[in-house]
């Protein structure tokens, strides 16, 4: 009977520690998978914070570039007329236009030339706004990209239904260990009948 009390009490205590020990690392898991959650929540926090300065800084950019487009269209506009204003003097200079029409050519080029200019400049700012696109789109791709990577490392914490199974099975073949064993010719047998 003795022997019997001091096994059971060995198996309770061996049992009580598989319990803890599983209990255990069921949290540890948890918490681990808790924290890389809440680290890669904090990366993409981040990421999504410097996409946004970096459109907040496009967005600048692009102001400052139609600002100036705006001023060199005008100054370009403004040329076109004081050329257009110096032919016309210079045919009102030569007594109305020459028979040849020499000035009125002189004066078509000149608006000629402007509009070029104008339609040259139009088309790089095009370009520039283009670009502008294209470089807010990879800004997004980018922190995309980063926050999957960020996301992808993670694991889902253990279940909770694992664990409970978990605990039963090592209470049941505890039971099993106390109430039967091997014996030497390799014959299980119960420790209640025998």
């Amino acid at each position: 009977g003795g022997y019997l009390m001091s096994y059971e009490l060995l198996q309770a205590a061996a049992f009580g520690l598989q319990v803890f020990n599983t209990i255990n690392t069921h949290n540890e898991q948890t918490s681990q998978a808790a924290a890389k959650y809440d680290g890669a929540q904090r990366q993409v926090a981040m990421n999504n914070n410097l996409a946004y300065n970096a459109y907040l800084h496009l967005n600048e950019e692009q102001m400052l570039k139609a600002k100036a487009n705006a001023l060199n269209t005008d100054s370009l506009q403004r040329a076109i007329r004081r050329a257009k204003a110096t032919e016309a003097a210079k045919i009102q200079s030569q007594g109305g236009d020459s028979t040849f029409g020499t000035g009125e050519a002189r004066l078509r080029n000149v608006m000629r030339q402007g509009y070029e200019a104008l339609a040259r400049k139009d088309l790089n700012f095009q370009t520039t706004l283009n670009d502008f696109v294209k470089r807010r789109k990879n800004v997004g791709l980018e922190t995309l990209d980063k926050n999957n990577r960020a996301f992808s490392g993670l694991s889902s914490p253990p279940s909770a239904t694992g664990l409970v199974t978990n605990l039963a099975g090592l209470g049941i073949s505890t039971y099993a260990d106390v109430n039967y064993y091997t014996a030497p010719d390799g014959t299980i047998k119960s420790r209640t009948f025998d």
